[in-house]
């Protein structure tokens, strides 16, 4: 039973900046190149408030986090950033790319009540280390400056009907970043306002991204009381989300290449396959029944595999986990494939072995470069898998899924009470 409420957004000011220049992608997906190439872009770019750079000479009295508390009241106080006078839901709509086709995601933002009792389902396990890093930020700037960033049904569309009233009119942001283009509008009318609260009051939260951030507004909370977070809600629908498959780099796998392939054949059908073009292919045309993945040897050469019907999952992987947990494919890549067959276990586990990318060409290209042992392909996770394990409160491998596109911080602001 999410209570949602409308909040008094600060937004960039259209005519002292260009909006394009000083958003930011969400705080977890900046590597250095990009903080520095953002903060080059413009002096009031974003990246300033939730990810500023470390400098020599820092302390506990004077860092990052103080600099970022700076910049925020200073941009206030020089209109480069301005408080709505009104309370209001904010609509979002990312039109983008993916798999050859168009799609829009649509949502709102608005701030969501941090209640016990609530029906929020997270996914994902939190780190001590970027929890304690957001809990600093939030304590000195008193804003949420990204969204929480969740999903809902709505089978019937009635929420997909309010914010499709509000789309054909004049957005207040228009403008394209990294290939997506990003629209955002208010919601003002109070009889709209009051539809979509009594609407959500009914809903089933599931957290997409930013679990750490909802942790740490719950422990916000307790600290200071307060009791709202900024998130953004867009409904459960296939034509609009997309989840990108995350693949495996490993090295120091320590294996014969024709005894690993051997191992495999007791319980994956192996095919060798001739490009990576045909690899991504065939695993993209797999059943929703299929456990199928792809992986590339230093004797570049592609294989693809696909576990046998007879090769149950729940019996092969030794965790004690849910059904639905073992039923994922980045449970069957490390549960079967990494450690009954491979015998990693904890050796996997280890950032030095282990490397994540979205991108399958890049994957090759290290194995080529003699980086890695072997590069493993998945298909993405589905979302309704990521509704059913977090219904059950279980919570899924390490980099299992990766939103696209994300939600941009600086967009919308919550300067908490």
């Amino acid at each position: 039973m999410p209570r949602i409420e409308p909040f008094r957004g600060i937004l960039y000011n259209n005519e002292k900046v260009d909006i394009s220049k000083v958003v930011a992608p969400p705080y977890d997906v900046i590597p250095l190149k990009m903080q520095d190439e953002l903060y080059r872009l413009d002096a009031h770019n974003a990246v300033r408030l939730i990810l500023g750079k470390e400098e020599a000479g820092d302390s506990k009295d004077y860092n990052k986090y103080k600099r970022a508390r700076e910049f925020f009241d200073k941009w206030l106080s020089e209109n480069i950033l301005i408080e709505d006078k009104t309370p209001s839901i904010y609509v979002y709509s990312e039109e983008y790319s993916a798999g050859g086709a168009k799609k829009i995601q649509l949502g709102f933002i608005a701030a969501m009540k941090i209640e016990e009792s609530s029906k929020v389902r997270p996914h994902e396990n939190t780190f001590p280390k970027p929890k304690q890093d957001r809990l600093s930020l939030i304590r000195e700037v008193n804003a949420n400056l990204s969204c929480i960033f969740t999903l809902f049904d709505d089978k019937n569309k009635k929420a997909e009907k309010i914010l499709g009233a509000v789309i054909s009119q004049r957005p207040l942001f228009n403008f394209e970043y990294d290939n997506v283009r990003h629209k955002l509008w208010r919601l003002g009318g109070r009889p709209q306002i009051d539809k979509l609260k009594k609407l959500m009051l009914k809903k089933e939260i599931f957290i997409a991204d930013g679990h750490h951030r909802y942790e740490v507004a719950r422990m916000y909370k307790e600290e200071t009381g307060n009791e709202y977070v900024m998130t953004y809600f867009t409904p459960v629908s296939g034509k609009r989300l997309t989840i990108l498959a995350t693949h495996r780099l490993v090295k120091n796998i320590y294996t014969d290449i024709g005894d690993f392939i051997g191992k495999l054949r007791r319980y994956f059908n192996v095919e060798k396959i001739k490009s990576l073009d045909q690899l991504l292919k065939k695993m993209s045309a797999a059943k929703t029944s299929e456990y199928i993945f792809g992986v590339y040897f230093k004797d570049k050469a592609f294989y693809l595999l696909k576990l046998k019907p007879q090769a149950a999952p729940d019996k092969l992987i030794k965790e004690k986990r849910s059904r639905a947990w073992k039923g994922l494919d980045v449970s069957v890549l490390h549960g079967v494939i990494f450690n009954r067959i491979l015998g990693l276990n904890d050796r996997v586990k280890d950032e030095d072995n282990i490397v994540y990318t979205r991108d399958p060409k890049e994957a090759r290209k290290e194995v080529d470069k003699g980086g890695f042992d072997a590069a493993f392909f998945l298909n993405p996770t589905k979302v309704a898998q990521v509704r059913d394990i977090a219904r059950i409160g279980d919570k899924m491998p390490h980099k299992s899924t990766y939103f696209y596109p994300k939600l941009l911080s600086g967009l919308v602001i919550n300067k908490l009470a």
